[in-house]
């Protein structure tokens, strides 16, 4: 029987978390392994919530640590699973009804301050001792605010043999007009619409003749987790839509990918997310980690958002262009240069709107600067597609 790893990063989502991990508690496929990231959630009642789930369930693991953003809490789960943490037991017997503490020993550097466990897990003071990560074959990222049909996990293992990714169809809740978004989703949008295997150069194929203008994957399926750690991915810290250059190298470098054109995913679309371009963000409800930068803009919350938006263009063009320099298949990097790439090329300079630049980023515009697409280069991407087609 295959292990399934589920890594769920929890900030500020009291309103939402119940029915999150309803949905990954009743999963019709059992052999789960769940880890709950607290990433320093100010609200009255997330820590709480992911306690009591955490009480009620021994498969739940609960992570409290400090705020550090998205990246960090997904990163942190990657790293439970792959043993990077040695934990020491605070608790030294075990009480029913009750959660059992354990603490992080050496290298921590995210800041976890408790591991929590149900009294459930253990059955007896030896087990605290031994206590140790578990072993898991793949490896799925949920948002603590979306939530899942109940099959989910039952329909992505059988579809992960052969393959390093699974992915699956999502659709949006705007949870502001309390209704479903008929949006396309990336599935869609790239027209992969029959179930199949394709290789990672038909998908890099695929993006260029659906003219989609980017890519990014972080919710929407599975992943071979042997496969995530041989290539060391992990999603970059303090980086806006963290997912784009994640699923980017993430696909790139998949021998194989399942598509199954099925809804699984319910993404929720809030008022106050940072992905959404809302003005509801204020001096008193941002999150820690983009203090520095509020501060830089004087407290004025839509320009630090602008600002963290497009100097994290920059950081993901960066790396985009140094991955595809370097990596191996260059059939693969000439589609990715003359498709999705210009994306982050044409945002990254935007960065030079802003007067001011806390993270100092302009100065790497210089790398950039020779796959600025001109006039000439545009025709001829107009011209691959047409072939292509």
């Amino acid at each position: 029987m295959k292990k399934v790893g589920i890594v769920i990063p929890i900030y500020n989502v009291e309103n939402y978390l119940r029915e999150c991990l309803d949905s990954v508690i009743n999963q019709t496929f059992k052999d789960i392994e769940i880890i709950l990231v607290n990433d320093g959630s100010t609200d009255e009642n997330s820590l709480n919530i992911a306690k009591e789930y955490t009480l009620k369930d021994k498969r739940i693991t609960l992570i409290d640590k400090k705020n550090g953003g998205l990246s960090s809490a997904r990163n942190v789960g990657i790293e439970y699973f792959s043993g990077e943490y040695k934990l020491k037991n605070k608790t030294q017997t075990i009480k029913e009804n009750s959660l059992i503490e354990f603490n992080i020993e050496g290298n921590n550097p995210y800041e976890i301050y408790t591991v929590y466990k149900s009294y459930k897990a253990f059955n007896d003071e030896q087990d605290l001792t031994n206590f140790t990560y578990p072993i898991i074959d793949y490896i799925i990222f949920l948002d603590s605010d979306d939530y899942w049909e109940l099959n989910c996990i039952e329909e992505c293992v059988p579809r992960m043999d052969g393959v390093e990714v699974m992915w699956f169809d999502e659709c949006k809740y705007d949870d502001f007009l309390q209704k479903q978004r008929d949006d396309s989703s990336r599935l869609r949008d790239g027209n992969f619409i029959q179930e199949s295997k394709i290789s990672s150069y038909e998908w890099a194929v695929g993006i260029l003749k659906s003219k989609a203008k980017d890519f990014s994957f972080a919710c929407s399926g599975m992943i071979d987790f042997n496969f995530l750690k041989a290539m060391r991915h992990k999603f970059k810290d303090n980086l806006f839509a963290e997912d784009h250059l994640f699923g980017i190298l993430l696909f790139s470098q998949a021998n194989y990918i399942y598509i199954y054109p099925k809804v699984f995913y319910h993404y929720r679309i809030r008022a106050n997310s940072l992905t959404n371009q809302d003005k509801k963000i204020t001096k008193d409800n941002i999150a820690p980690h983009f203090k520095d930068i509020l501060n830089a803009f004087d407290g004025d919350v839509v320009l630090t958002k602008e600002y963290f938006k497009y100097s994290s263009w920059v950081i993901t063009a960066i790396n985009l262009v140094e991955f595809l320099k370097n990596y191996e298949n260059k059939k693969l990097t000439f589609l990715l240069k003359h498709s999705i790439l210009r994306f982050y090329i044409k945002n990254a300079f935007k960065i030079n709107n802003f007067n001011k630049d806390p993270l100092n980023v302009k100065d790497k515009l210089k790398i950039l600067k020779p796959y600025k697409i001109s006039k000439i280069r545009y025709s001829f991407i107009r011209f691959l597609r047409k072939v292509l087609c």
